[in-house]
């Protein structure tokens, strides 16, 4: 019968952090990025890509169109048009969700990211015990 031994937390940790960060292509750690569905409501989804330029920002998709939304202000970027009849709701969702939206940015961002990580307000910071689970 095998023994299972209980492998370091922090190793798992890294192991998870990894994945988090999409499937590697080759063994030199390229990386095939990913994106993540944060939500879906009235038929369109908010999404988060991990290969993104700058502003940091999510999309809201539905209806053939794609929005792009700063993800520190919750505005329409400029000059991007679509589903404008939306934007109360987008803005209200991105207020009662921004702490999420900034957490999966920084989350997904590769270490060779040029666009950077989105500073955490001191409201959407976890507190330390929460951290380290």
């Amino acid at each position: 019968m095998p023994v299972t031994v209980a492998v370091n937390p922090s190793l798992v940790r890294e192991l998870e952090d990894s994945l988090n960060m999409g499937p590697m292509l080759n063994a030199d750690g390229l990386r095939m990025l990913n994106e993540e569905q944060v939500a879906r409501f009235e038929g369109l989804s908010v999404q988060i890509q991990a290969d993104e330029h700058p502003p940091p920002h999510f999309h809201v998709r539905g209806r053939g169109e794609s929005v792009s939304f700063a993800i520190d202000t919750g505005l329409r970027l400029p000059g991007v048009k679509g589903l404008e009849r939306y934007d109360r709701n987008v803005e209200k969702w991105w207020r009662d969700n921004r702490c999420e939206l900034i957490l999966t940015w920084n989350r997904l961002r590769p270490a060779d990211c040029p666009v950077g990580t989105v500073p955490v307000p001191p409201e959407c910071q976890q507190p330390q015990e929460e951290a380290d689970a």
